[in-house]
């Protein structure tokens, strides 16, 4: 294994311990507020939310429900190792590669799913966040409407230039000296905007803010107050925006503002260890025929389309 993954792998883990050292976690205790009723609880909920966003995810790329789970599973798991949401989105295409045989479509599809995912859950975290008037709050609150502003004109521009070419674009990738790869970016954007529609825009994000809601419950258990549980777990997504491992350092940051620190200790391994469950499915991504897809492209400037074995 390269060993920037393996540092990328302890490094939430360490940041965790440091900080149960700064802010006195006495971990043992901690850990005993973690029985098997918390566990199931929150493992069950975690794994409705993703057989939730499965169902939008299905239709959005038009797969198997079967290959949509696993691709968000292990999207999940790919974000301990690889920052911000580009390792989710990475992972996710390579699962749906095995099953659409097109890199440059699975990807898009992939992206496309981002913005819901981030705008519902940074809408949702900005709504219901307790303001305290903690200067490291604004600084969450800031990532949050930044990446909702983004994405949403993000998602706009594709919507309204695909199936046009756009001599701006043009000019851009060849000044960067990447014009022979314009198609790629035409095809792109021609998936995402078959992909979302209206009325399918609103059940999609109908579905991501459900999925949330239906994750915080997993909470329960440990903290019984359901409004509370959906502060800490929008105050955890709003860490993952962060383009770290992990939500290294952030998540903790973020969870402190709404929680007593042993809490903060107890949701951070719920999180890890869940995440981590998506690496089963690591050896169903088929590298080799990965790499042969891109390396066609780099070498052709043409899509490769693998034929159906």
């Amino acid at each position: 294994m390269n060993w920037k993954n393996i540092i990328a792998g302890i490094l939430p883990f360490l940041v965790l311990l440091v900080y149960s050292l700064l802010f006195h976690v006495n971990i043992i205790l901690a850990l005993e507020k973690i029985n098997y009723i918390v566990i199931l609880s929150f493992l069950s909920a975690y794994f409705l939310q993703m057989s939730i966003i499965s169902l939008r995810d299905k239709y959005m790329v038009d797969i198997s429900y079967k290959s949509a789970f696993k691709a968000r599973l292990l999207g999940n798991a790919s974000s301990l190792l690889i920052p911000g949401w580009a390792g989710q989105e990475l992972a996710r295409a390579a699962i749906y590669n095995l099953e659409k045989k097109n890199l440059i479509e699975s990807l898009s599809l992939s992206i496309a799913e981002a913005p819901f995912d981030v705008i519902s859950g940074a809408i949702l975290f900005i709504i219901i966040l307790p303001i305290k008037f903690y200067y490291i709050e604004f600084l969450y609150v800031l990532v949050a409407l930044g990446n909702i502003v983004g994405w949403s004109i993000g998602i706009a521009y594709v919507y309204s230039t695909a199936g046009r070419h756009v001599e701006t674009e043009k000019r851009l990738m060849k000044l960067i000296g990447i014009e022979k790869y314009y198609f790629l970016l035409l095809q792109g954007k021609d998936s995402i905007r078959n992909s979302i529609g209206n009325k399918r825009f609103i059940m999609y994000m109908a579905l991501s803010f459900l999925g949330y809601l239906v994750l915080s419950a997993g909470l329960y258990p440990l903290i019984p107050n359901y409004f509370y549980d959906i502060v800490v777990t929008m105050a955890y997504f709003a860490a993952t925006l962060f383009p770290i491992p992990g939500a290294s350092g952030v998540s903790e940051l973020a969870l402190a503002i709404v929680l007593p620190s042993s809490y903060v200790f107890d949701i951070i391994i719920l999180e890890y260890v869940s995440y981590a469950l998506g690496f089963i499915f690591l050896r169903e991504i088929s590298f080799s025929e990965l790499k042969k897809d891109i390396d066609k492209i780099k070498k052709d400037g043409e899509l490769y389309k693998r034929a159906d074995s």
